[in-house]
């Protein structure tokens, strides 16, 4: 009975996990602040000191974001593998280069796997 109890458990959050919105919505959210205070056009600067350090304060702050949501929704596998997807590519849409975003969504992905 256990077992059937444990199993049930697993399948419902995994199922949570696959049609939830929660992690696309988390996800446009730090996207949408990211792009506010970097926007995509400031890519080009990254060779300045000035902004590699107004990056790296952007993202010490969205790390600490992603700590706090993963604290509050405990999300799974499928639930961080949706996130990171949804970061990459709405990076890519708002016009952040390739290697920008892969770069970017490696961290968050690292951060809410952690």
């Amino acid at each position: 009975m256990k077992f059937h109890v444990l199993m049930k458990g697993l399948y419902m959050g995994m199922l949570a996990d696959i049609f939830s919105n929660v992690p696309v919505a988390f996800a446009d959210e730090l996207v949408a602040k990211i792009t506010r205070q970097f926007p995509p056009a400031s890519e080009a600067q990254l060779e300045k000191k000035g902004a590699q350090r107004r990056l790296e304060g952007i993202v010490e702050h969205v790390m600490k974001d992603i700590d706090a949501f993963q604290n509050k929704n405990k999300l799974g596998w499928i639930g961080k593998a949706r996130f990171g997807n949804a970061v990459r590519w709405r990076l890519i849409e708002k016009g952040y280069s390739k290697q920008f975003s892969e770069a970017i969504t490696e961290g968050v992905v690292r951060q809410i796997a952690a």
